[in-house]
């Protein structure tokens, strides 16, 4: 299987029509049917790593002033213990401090991209946490060690945003920032040469890093970290979407092999 990073934007994305939501509903074509989803969201932040359990997930409404219609959408995928208990020992076992969460309901950087992809809600996912505060080089060690969970038929998702500073937003916006477009390219560029050491410094290193990825806020920056370590064999990356909502939220995906 491969690994996917995917940008969720604003929590609408799932009722909107655009050729960004649109891609998304085309996008399970092109994928091996999986038998299950990981998948970090930068909306579960925790100390140590976490991994959902749940016989059924509800749907978590973690965002507020969205249209009535929001609260109104279920995503009520099954979820799948064996999984989530195999992923928190393959940790544990090299010292790497993982629990089994009893997580009963999926945020809306999980739920959103999968309604669009899976609108059936018929496969089982993994919820997993992400620790933004972590090194970057043990973020990738994690994904790393998950990496096999390819082999038995597992998607592994990392739903993020590469450029997302809910500060610099630019509601008036027709076209998308320069300083976005500046520093997606240069991540771009790294993820393409699989520079990894590069993109772990990208906050010295990369241009207009503090307005990408605002100080403090990293969380959606770092499931890229994690989707990256999961495809640490392979080391490909392959930009299969890119945009711009409200100036300069980056609305990209991203596949890893």
């Amino acid at each position: 299987m491969p690994v996917l990073f995917v940008a969720h934007g604003a929590p609408t994305l799932v009722i909107e029509k655009t050729d960004y939501t649109a891609f998304f509903t085309t996008l399970p074509e092109q994928l091996p049917a999986p038998k299950a989803i990981v998948i970090w969201s930068a909306h579960w932040e925790s100390d140590v790593q976490l991994a959902g359990a749940s016989e059924r997930f509800s749907t978590i409404y973690d965002f507020h002033g969205f249209p009535p219609e929001m609260y109104t959408l279920k995503y009520p995928a099954p979820g799948n213990e064996d999984i989530a208990r195999n992923i928190v020992s393959r940790l544990n076992d090299v010292g790497i401090e993982a629990r089994l969460d009893e997580r009963h309901g999926l945020d809306h950087g999980a739920w959103c991209p999968l309604k669009l992809m899976w609108p059936d809600a018929d496969v089982p996912i993994v919820p997993l946490s992400v620790i933004p505060n972590l090194p970057p080089e043990n973020q990738y060690e994690i994904g790393r060690l998950l990496s096999s969970l390819r082999e038995e038929g597992v998607l592994i998702i990392a739903s993020g945003g590469i450029v997302h500073n809910l500060r610099k937003i630019a509601w008036d916006a027709v076209q998308p920032v320069d300083w976005a477009q500046a520093f997606d390219a240069w991540i771009a560029e790294r993820l393409e040469n699989w520079n990894v050491d590069a993109i772990f410094r990208y906050r010295e290193l990369a241009p207009q890093a503090d307005n990408a990825v605002p100080r403090g806020g990293a969380e959606h920056f770092v499931p890229l970290i994690y989707a990256m370590g999961a495809a640490d064999e392979g080391r490909r990356a392959k930009r299969l979407f890119q945009d711009y909502q409200l100036g300069s939220l980056s609305l990209n995906v991203w596949q890893f092999d």
